[in-house]
């Protein structure tokens, strides 16, 4: 890693990252490493990703794993910087999420980094699935049915778009358990 001299608090000259490396999700299936220079804003993600995905960054947002929160302009990169927890990039806006389940549906809107698993749970609650089959259930998109993993966020599944269209099902139960 390149490495740069800062001068610490009792002047002892010190190696420092001239970048700190920071993983970002910013689709389904994309996924990177950003550089950013100590000192810099966070929103350095953000302008790198909207100049090549062709859009403002006030169009997108920016949230830090676990945070509940998008991150502002006012954060910094300093060395202390949580640079190993994931960063997501998300359009602005909610997304207004559709669970159709056998002959039904319902409709609710979410945050972008609302996960999966908090939307499945929504549902399960919502079509009133009995609660000691409720761990055989898994949302897929309409039409789809590869398993959406819990974690995702639910704006990585919608990618561009305000709305998303998933399915209740029921996963592969083989002798007595999910395969």
């Amino acid at each position: 890693m390149t490495q740069a001299i800062a001068e610490s608090a009792d002047g002892v000259a010190a190696a420092r990252p001239a970048t700190l490396n920071i993983a970002v999700k910013f689709g389904e299936d994309e996924e990177r490493i950003i550089g950013a220079v100590p000192g810099s804003r966070v929103t350095v993600i953000l302008e790198v990703l909207a100049a090549e995905r062709g859009c403002r960054m006030e169009e997108l947002i920016l949230i830090r794993e676990g945070d509940d929160e998008p991150l502002t302009a006012a954060v910094l990169i300093e060395d202390d910087y949580p640079c190993r927890r994931r960063h997501h990039v998300h359009r602005a806006g909610e997304v207004t999420v559709t669970v159709g389940y056998q002959a039904g549906q319902q409709v609710r809107t979410f945050r972008r980094h609302a996960t999966v698993e908090e939307v499945l749970l929504w549902a399960i609650a919502t079509f009133k699935i009995d609660l000691s089959m409720a761990s055989e259930f898994e949302l897929t998109r309409h039409g789809q049915k590869k398993e959406l993993p819990g974690a995702e966020h639910i704006g990585h599944v919608a990618d561009a778009e305000r709305t998303v269209c998933l399915e209740l099902v029921r996963g592969h139960i083989s002798n007595g358990g999910r395969s």
